[in-house]
């Protein structure tokens, strides 16, 4: 009997004690750096995500029309703020998913500048770290109580520069992850009640959860 014990003891401390390999989804996230506004940012309050694989401004966000031409970064560890090709050169992310275009961009910005802008920042990725694999996320939906504060960013303006992304997305040979459709009511086009944090677009744990999980899937069917 004492021999039994001691057997069911040592299977205790191989499954609880002893460390055991990630799932392959857990390990595919654990490879992505994101960058973007504040939508972004949060990411390391309520998404789980570690500062050092979150990057945004210094005010935790991150405008739309200066994106390649100011130090948008701020490297929590470094105590730096650096421009996104000097963040990417330093960092070498393995995977970069980055999400902009909602802060001084859609619904304020003609389709060619918005579209111009991205190319540059697609462009400066990969002359920076040519071995990261790059991947643009959506603009993600509005609150539905963000009428109160917006008059040019409309749920239709978000549509519409996703449109835009889209389009550079598939010209530039870069994987796009439309988000937007896994957290918007298909009722309304706006940010699904339970997700919204704000009358803004800012998310609940719940919904970076979902994000998340969008992400990983597909970086998985991608084969990364």
């Amino acid at each position: 009997m004492r021999f039994f014990r001691t057997v069911g003891y040592v299977l205790l401390a191989i499954v609880f004690l002893i460390p055991h390999p990630l799932s392959a989804a857990d390990a595919a996230l654990d490879r992505v750096t994101f960058f973007g506004d504040s939508t972004m940012a949060h990411l390391a309050v309520r998404g789980g995500i570690p500062c050092s694989r979150v990057w945004s401004g210094a005010a935790g966000t991150v405008l739309f029309e200066t994106v390649n031409e100011i130090r948008c970064v701020h490297l929590a560890d470094e105590g730096c703020d650096v421009t996104l090709r000097d963040a990417v050169a330093r960092k070498r992310p393995e995977i970069l998913v980055i999400t902009v275009g909602v802060s001084g961009g859609a619904g304020l910005m003609p389709k060619a500048r918005f579209q111009e802008i991205y190319r540059e920042m697609i462009r400066s990725v990969r002359e920076a770290s040519p071995t990261t694999v790059l991947l643009i996320q959506s603009i993600l939906p509005l609150s539905d109580r963000s009428v109160l504060h917006y008059k040019r960013l409309t749920r239709e303006a978000v549509l519409n520069a996703n449109g835009w992304i889209q389009e550079v997305c598939r010209e530039t040979g870069v994987p796009y992850l439309d988000t937007h459709s896994v957290l918007a009511d298909p009722a309304t086009g706006y940010l699904k009640r339970e997700y919204q944090n704000d009358e803004y677009m800012h998310l609940t744990a719940s919904a970076y959860a979902v994000m998340l999980s969008h992400i990983r899937e597909r970086m998985l069917s991608l084969g990364y």
